[in-house]
């Protein structure tokens, strides 16, 4: 991992998704940002299905184009939504990237009906 590492899911400020999805609308820096981002995600939701469908690479940027279906793990709703990932390199190493994804399914999943 770089050392400037940082990610972003949708948008980094936003307080109503913030709200809604622990790990969406912050900036996740270094080493530990990302495994906030990764335990806060995985201990609320199991991974059914992650595809990539396509990657673009111009220059220092790669965009991947795919697709995720997870299970949340109290409530058992699906969330499934296409996706895609803007990733900045530098040196072979992902610098930076943001998460652009369907965010209201992920909230709606969160809570039971």
């Amino acid at each position: 991992m770089h050392p400037d590492f940082r990610f972003v899911v949708s948008c980094a400020c936003n307080d109503d998704l913030r709200a809604a999805i622990p790990w969406a609308g912050h900036e996740h820096k270094g080493r530990e940002g990302y495994q906030r981002l990764t335990t806060l995600l995985f201990s609320e939701y199991e991974l059914l299905t992650f595809e990539t469908k396509r990657f673009t690479e111009p220059g220092s940027q790669v965009f991947v184009e795919g697709h995720f279906r997870l299970r949340h793990r109290e409530t058992a709703k699906i969330a499934d939504s296409d996706f895609l990932a803007r990733l900045e390199m530098r040196d072979g190493k992902i610098v930076c990237g943001q998460m652009y994804e369907n965010t209201a399914a992920v909230a709606d999943a969160r809570h039971s009906d």
